[in-house]
């Protein structure tokens, strides 16, 4: 039971790092320039859209 609860927090752990990390990338792109920023915008929105239909079509 112990075992499941965390592969449960764990999984969610994962996703939510995922989000950070993608959102510190944009941020430091805004940083360096506003196009690179925009397109790291796009970027970012593409990976996560990705990664969505990989993790729903697994389900």
């Amino acid at each position: 039971m112990i075992r499941q609860i965390f592969a449960f927090l764990w999984r969610y752990c994962d996703l939510i790092c995922f989000l950070a990390a993608i959102g510190f990338a944009v941020w430091g792109f805004f940083l360096i320039n506003f196009v690179a920023g925009i397109f790291s915008v796009a970027v970012g929105l593409v990976a996560i859209g990705y990664l969505a239909e990989k993790a729903a079509s697994l389900q």
